[in-house]
């Protein structure tokens, strides 16, 4: 069953996925953790954060080259729930809000759609996206280098990104 919202959407909702890195053709992405804020659009302001690991359902997935690329073991989400158990969280945050977040329009985006429909349910759908890689790269070019957060975290001073969910959503925001 899908949820409906029944209050106001017009809250901002920043979000970022750590995947594994697939390792072989044809093999797809497996979310480890989702991490959202929303935002006052008025305000500019916090209003809710949530982040959770998340269990994939073959955890052979994630290889070692998943493990350098966020930190996040095999051991780290033994316990943590599935897709599928946050699903209805997740569904409410974004559902009918605007998207918000660093190269979600090629990934992010791709990731929870695929993640929703593996298990079999509907996708939920963005008032409309702000996605920061188009804006920051019209915006600068080049001049910040490869235009991933860490290299973006350097050019802006904000200090060492750890590419986690939580920490990565929030330097977007």
């Amino acid at each position: 069953m899908t949820p409906t919202p029944t209050q106001d959407r017009s809250e901002i909702a920043f979000f970022d996925l750590e995947t594994t890195v697939p390792t072989r053709q044809g093999q797809g992405f497996a979310i480890l953790e989702f991490g959202s804020i929303l935002v006052c659009p008025k305000k500019l302001v916090e209003l809710h954060s949530y982040s959770t690991l998340v269990r994939p359902a073959d955890p052979s997935l994630i290889s070692s080259l998943s493990v350098r690329c966020n930190g996040i073991t095999p051991d780290a989400v033994v316990s943590a729930p599935t897709f599928s158990d946050i699903a209805d969280k997740v569904f409410d945050i974004l559902h009918g809000r605007i998207w918000a977040g660093h190269n979600i329009l090629r990934f992010d985006c791709a990731r929870i759609r695929e993640a929703f429909a593996e298990i079999g349910r509907p996708a939920p759908e963005p008032k409309g996206t702000i996605d920061s890689l188009a804006l920051l790269t019209q915006k600068f070019g080049r001049r910040a280098g490869d235009m991933k957060m860490a290299s973006l975290a350097t050019y802006f001073g904000l200090g060492q990104q750890t590419h986690r969910s939580l920490d990565d959503v929030t330097y977007e925001s």
